[in-house]
């Protein structure tokens, strides 16, 4: 059901908003002023005119005062006012409403509202006892209970704007929406939901956007714009940094405390490692300081939580860091000559990334043409040559490309032969036109390597490109593998899961599910809020956990309480909303009437 239009005085247009939506602001108006204060007056008249009654005696001497009665004591009388005196109290009160100038908005000329609101943290900071979102949602329940607009659409302004339901007509229909406004995003595009607000409708549109800080300078300019910011400035310490990588066995852990206050301030930072107490720290940071707090974490540690005390923002309060992920690749070394293979056994066994089961391989190095058996086995064929020839460079190489990272060549012997077959593959690296290693991807999705690689021959084993090689390739394998490569994400960030292309569910932090019936090889996983998730696909179960980390949001120095912008201009109030003052007029004309014919038919009945 929609709301019905309401009343505005000429000289308040609703372009500003009001202190609130009903109220008329008679102390602007002089002469609705003086028909306010005639209503005491009026009363005061008729109260002292039914105090001090006539009371005709045919003597003085029969006038006495009033006697107490002896039996039930002093009487008290009820204000009796005749009917005439309502009547003049509702003239005088039509008068000064029309003395305001009083106008009616006119349904054709109404105009779509679209609320941007913003979707960021730093929206549910707390002042007194409230938070931001809050004071947000009051102010815009009150405009909605106090105006019309033909309708009424929400976009959210999180890391993306997005539109938050289908158009509504009244607050009733609004506040179930809101449920939406969860206020967990790590930035506000705003420039990008006031764009999609001007998209939204074919009308032209009043924009109403609801934040924690001042409309920027661009921005001032904007038209049919009003600009309501909730904020309050607070000091506030936050985690703006939280890292734990695998180093060997252990794990190492980077925690970054930022000091958002202009004063010094101190706190302590509690770890703890499921019921185990990690560390305590006692912080002491100048402000606008920034401290980092680093440890090492023993083999099998679990999930590690850090704390700050609570503050005027929550939610940046809290990380946990789940541990690094260690994938193992599982190689077989499919080589006759012992040498060679022990070579690469050494190597690989070096760069602690190989698994030691070889059953179900994913990388096969071997010397066959043929490529490896198996829908998930990388091959790594290995092209050895009595008679190759040394180079000594320029070597060519693809530094975009995986195998090659942290490789320096210069000064190294490499031998190769001219293969023709080889010519035809991608190359890694060459020594001018010779391919001396090189990579394709077969038809079933897996990567076949080729190396010439002669040991008599190349001093390439001797340095210290090989276990880096070596170590590029198995990582390479492990990252192509199904899961996840990290287990610690920034809320926002993206969240890639390598699939065997099966069903996947994701549990949320509050339990709820998401089901994926059929995936492609790479599934972007939507993590809206922080907590832990599940991913669970085929065999493969990979526990996440999205941590908020984002300085801006932390950041409340700035964010301030405000109006900025207009709606309408008052030409344009002229056109959208109709003169009613001759309504409240002739309103009181018949009331004048009505008064002439009571006080006439008192008069005749009295025998005037």
């Amino acid at each position: 059901m929609r709301s019905p239009p309401r009343l505005w005085s000429a000289r308040d247009p609703p372009a500003s908003f009001p202190p609130h939506p009903r109220m008329i602001p008679f102390l602007t108006y002089p002469l609705a002023l003086l028909a306010l204060a005639a209503l005491p007056a009026l009363a005061a008249i008729y109260l002292l005119r039914n105090r001090f009654k006539r009371k005709p005696v045919s003597t003085l001497f029969l006038w006495q005062f009033q006697q107490e009665s002896k039996a039930g004591g002093s009487k008290v009388e009820k204000l009796r006012l005749p009917p005439v005196f309502f009547l003049e109290l509702l003239i005088l009160l039509l008068l000064g409403i029309a003395a305001t100038g009083p106008r009616w908005q006119l349904a054709q000329t109404t105009h779509p509202l679209v609320v941007v609101l913003d979707d960021s943290l730093s929206m549910l900071a707390k002042s007194d006892t409230k938070d931001t979102r809050a004071r947000a949602t009051a102010a815009l329940e009150q405009l909605l209970r106090g105006r019309k607009f033909l309708f009424i659409r929400f976009v959210l302004a999180g890391r993306d704007a997005r539109a938050l339901g289908d158009s509504v007509h009244s607050w009733t229909e609004a506040a179930p929406l809101l449920a939406g406004w969860k206020c967990q995003a790590p930035a506000a595009d705003l420039a990008a939901a006031i764009a999609l607000a001007g998209d939204l409708t074919s009308r032209k549109a009043d924009i109403l956007v609801l934040t924690d800080h001042a409309r920027p300078a661009e921005l001032e300019q904007a038209a049919r714009m009003q600009w309501w910011a909730f904020g309050t400035a607070a000091p506030n310490l936050a985690i703006v940094n939280a890292t734990r990588t695998a180093q060997g066995p252990q794990d190492r852990c980077l925690l970054e405390v930022a000091n958002y206050s202009r004063e010094l301030r101190t706190a302590r930072l509690q770890l703890t490692a499921g019921t185990n107490l990690a560390q305590n720290s006692q912080l002491t940071l100048e402000p606008g300081a920034r401290q980092r707090v680093i440890l090492n974490l023993p083999p099998n540690t679990p999930a590690l939580e850090a704390a700050l005390p609570d503050d005027a923002l929550l939610g940046d309060n809290r990380v946990t860091l789940l541990p690094a992920p260690r994938k193992r690749t599982r190689v077989q070394v499919a080589l006759d000559n012992p040498e060679l293979r022990d070579l690469f056994t050494r190597g690989l066994e070096s760069t602690g990334l190989r698994s030691t089961i070889s059953a179900d391989p994913e990388l096969v190095i071997h010397q066959s043409r043929a490529v490896p058996a198996g829908e998930r086995a990388w091959g790594l064929r290995i092209l050895s040559a009595t008679n190759a020839t040394a180079y000594t460079g320029p070597f060519v190489v693809n530094a975009a490309h995986p195998l090659t990272r942290g490789l320096e060549l210069q000064g190294l012997i490499w031998a190769a032969i001219t293969d023709t077959n080889l010519a035809i593959h991608p190359p890694v690296i060459t020594a001018g036109d010779v391919p001396l290693l090189t990579a394709r991807e077969d038809a079933l999705g897996r990567q076949q390597i080729t190396l010439q690689f002669t040991p008599a021959l190349t001093t390439l084993p001797a340095t210290p490109n090989w276990p880096i090689f070596l170590w590029n390739l198995l990582s390479w394998r492990a990252r192509e593998t199904p899961g996840l490569e990290e287990s610690n994400f920034r809320l926002g960030s993206d969240i890639v899961l390598k699939t065997t292309n099966g069903p996947v569910r994701l549990v949320r932090p509050d339990r709820t599910t998401q089901d994926f019936a059929k995936t492609q090889r790479l599934l972007l996983l939507e993590a809206p809020v922080p907590g832990l998730y599940t991913a669970i696909h085929g065999q493969e179960t990979n526990l996440f956990s999205v941590n908020f980390l984002a300085a801006e949001e932390s950041d409340l120095t700035d964010t301030q309480t405000g109006r900025w912008g207009e709606w309408q201009t008052k030409q344009e109030t002229r056109y959208e909303y109709a003169a009613v003052l001759w309504i409240f007029l002739l309103a009181a004309l018949v009331g004048l009437a009505m008064h002439l014919v009571i006080l006439a038919r008192g008069q005749r009945e009295a025998g005037i």
